[in-house]
C-alpha cells in the first residue's frame, strides 16, 4: 500500500516536473546554444530531483518519528519499543529516496534535456499510472469495508451475544473420562440453577476458539473444508442454531451425525438427507442451519456434528446461555467452579467479545486501506488537476482561436479533455486487474463478500471517475472564460 502511494506521488511530481520544464524552455535553449550538451543538462535536472527526494525523505523521517512517539505513549507500549530509527531504517529510507528520484525525475529530465517537453505521451502515461494505483487501492478498500460491515451487521448463523464459554481444562489437570463426566454433570446442574440461565450445553471445540478441526474433502467435484465438532443434545438450543429437518441427538446416541444445510445441499442435491449413511458410517438424523462457529472468515465451509462420547469428556467446554446480558455471570461461575475444585482455574470468556476479536483484523485492515485509498485518490485528483491545467495553458491560443471562429464551448472542452480519454480507460482497466489479483490474497479477510463483488468494483470506479471528472473540468472551464481579445493580442 505504501509503495502504491509512493508511485502515485512520484507520478504527480513527474507531471509537475514536466510542467515546470515548459517555464524553463528558454533557459535550456540558451544553455544548449552556449555549448552545453544534453547529458550535462540531464545531470543537472536529475540532481534537482534527487535533492527534492532527499528533502522529502528527511521531512518524512521527522514526521514518522514524531507520530510514532505519540502512538507509543498513547498505547502505553513497553519501554523496549523505541521510535528512534536505526541503521536499517535509515538505509531503507535512503534507498526509497533514490528510487523515488528515479521514478519521478528520470523521464521529465530526459524530455526536458532533449527539448521534447511539449510531447503529451509522458503526461498520459503518468495519468494512467496514477489512476491505476488509485483504482486498485480504492477497490480493495471497498471490498474490505463491505466485508467489515457484513461481519458486523449480518447474522453469522449462531447466537453469540448472550453465551458464555467455560473451559475448565480437565484434560490438562489429568481428569479421566469418567471423572470428567462426573465433574461436568455437577457443573452443569449448578449452572442451570443460576437465575437467568436458559440452557447449558457441552461442546468439544469451543465456538470462536483457537482450536479447530478441519477436514478438506471433495463433494461432487468441488473442494470444500468440512469442520467437524462433537456436541451434546442441548448444543443447538444454546447456540441458537435452528434445526431445519429431523432432530437433535438423543442421550447416549452414538452412530449419528447432524449436518449443516450447506453440506446437505451439496452432498445430496434435491434429495432428503435424513437416514443417509455418512461420515464414519454414521446416519444423518438432522439438518441444521449454517453456522461458521469455528471458521468465521471462511465463506466456503460446511459443518458436521457428532454426539460427544465418554472419551471426549476431558476436552469438553461448557456453554452457558443467559436470558439477559451475561456480563455479570463471570464472578458467579468462578465461585461455582472454585467450590467444585479449587485447583481449577477455568478460562471464562464471552462469545460476543470473541466475535469482536475475530472481526478486529478486518476492521483494522479496512480502516488502514480506506485511509490509504483516500490519500491516493486525493493525490491522483491533485495530479490530474495540475496536468490538465498545464495542458490548458499550452493550448490557450488554440482555445481562443476556436472560440473566436465560432466553436461551441462544449466542443472546445471535449477537444481539450479528449487526450486524457485513453489514459483514464487504460488506468481503470489496469487498476481493476490489480485489485482482482490483490483480492485473491485477502480471501480470509473478505468475510461474506466475494473477491469479485460487483458493488465494490462499481462503487470504486464511480467515485474515482467523479473525482477525475471534477479535477479535469475545473481548469478546462476556467480556460473557456478567457478574454479572447486580450489572449489573442498577447499571443
Amino acid at each position: 500500500l505504501t509503495l502504491l502511494i509512493l508511485a502515485v506521488t512520484c507520478a504527480n511530481l513527474g507531471g509537475l516536473q514536466l510542467a515546470r520544464g515548459v517555464a524553463r524552455e528558454r533557459e535550456m535553449g540558451i544553455r544548449l546554444a552556449l555549448g552545453a550538451n544534453a547529458g550535462r543538462i540531464f545531470r543537472q535536472l536529475f540532481t534537482e530531483s534527487l535533492l527534492l527526494a532527499v528533502s522529502g525523505a528527511a521531512a518524512g523521517m521527522l514526521l514518522a518519528w514524531g507520530a510514532l512517539r505519540v502512538v507509543l505513549v498513547a498505547t502505553d507500549a513497553p519501554r523496549w519499543l523505541s521510535a528512534r530509527p536505526d541503521a536499517r531504517v535509515l538505509g531503507f529510507v535512503v534507498g526509497m529516496a533514490l528510487l523515488a528520484s528515479i521514478l519521478f525525475g528520470f523521464a521529465p529530465a530526459l524530455q526536458i534535456a532533449r527539448q521534447r517537453q511539449r510531447k503529451s505521451l509522458a503526461r498520459q502515461v503518468l495519468v494512467g499510472a496514477q489512476i491505476a494505483a488509485s483504482c486498485a487501492l480504492l477497490m480493495v478498500a471497498s471490498l474490505l469495508v463491505r466485508a467489515a460491515l457484513h461481519g458486523l451487521y449480518t447474522d453469522p448463523g449462531f447466537g453469540y451475544e448472550r453465551v458464555v464459554s467455560i473451559d475448565a481444562g480437565l484434560k490438562q489437570h489429568g481428569y479421566s473420562p469418567a471423572a470428567a463426566e462426573e465433574y461436568l454433570n455437577q457443573l452443569r446442574s449448578q449452572l442451570q440453577a443460576l437465575p437467568g440461565v436458559t440452557s447449558v450445553s457441552l461442546v468439544k471445540l469451543a465456538p470462536l476458539g483457537h482450536t479447530i478441526s478441519r477436514v478438506d474433502t471433495e463433494i461432487n467435484g468441488r473442494k470444500l473444508a468440512v469442520y467437524p465438532n462433537w456436541v451434546d443434545t442441548e448444543y443447538f438450543r444454546t447456540m441458537g442454531i435452528p434445526v431445519l429437518m429431523g432432530r437433535t441427538f438423543l442421550p447416549g446416541e452414538k452412530r449419528a451425525v447432524i449436518v449443516s444445510e450447506s453440506l446437505a445441499r451439496r452432498q445430496w442435491p434435491g434429495e432428503n438427507p435424513l437416514g443417509k449413511a455418512y461420515w464414519d458410517n454414521g446416519t444423518v438424523v438432522g439438518v441444521v442451519g449454517n453456522a461458521r462457529v469455528n471458521a468465521l472468515n471462511d465463506g466456503d465451509t460446511v459443518e458436521i456434528y457428532q454426539p460427544a462420547q465418554l472419551a471426549d469428556m476431558p476436552e469438553m467446554v461448557v456453554l452457558l446461555k443467559s436470558a439477559g446480558e451475561p456480563d455479570g455471570l463471570e464472578s458467579r461461575v468462578k465461585s461455582i467452579v472454585g467450590r467444585l475444585n479449587p485447583r481449577l482455574f477455568p478460562e471464562i470468556s464471552l462469545l460476543k467479545a470473541a466475535f469482536r476479536e475475530e472481526m478486529k483484523p478486518i476492521q483494522w485492515v479496512a480502516s488502514a486501506v480506506s485511509l490509504v485509498g483516500l490519500v491516493a485518490v486525493a493525490l491522483a485528483g491533485v495530479g490530474i488537476l495540475g496536468l490538465v491545467a498545464f495542458t490548458v495553458s499550452q493550448r490557450t491560443k488554440e482555445i481562443a482561436i476556436r472560440i473566436a471562429l465560432g466553436a461551441k464551448r462544449a466542443q472546445v472542452l471535449a477537444a481539450v479533455l479528449r487526450q486524457f480519454q485513453w489514459p483514464v480507460v487504460l488506468g481503470l482497466a489496469a487498476g481493476t486487474c490489480a485489485a482482482a489479483g490483490a483480492s485473491m490474497l485477502l480471501g480470509e479477510l473478505l468475510y461474506g463478500v466475494s473477491n469479485f463483488d460487483p458493488a465494490s468494483y462499481v462503487a470504486a470506479v464511480a467515485v474515482l471517475v467523479g473525482i477525475i471528472g471534477a479535477a479535469a473540468l475545473l481548469p478546462a472551464r476556467r480556460a473557456l472564460r478567457l478574454d479572447l481579445a486580450k489572449t489573442l493580442h498577447y499571443e
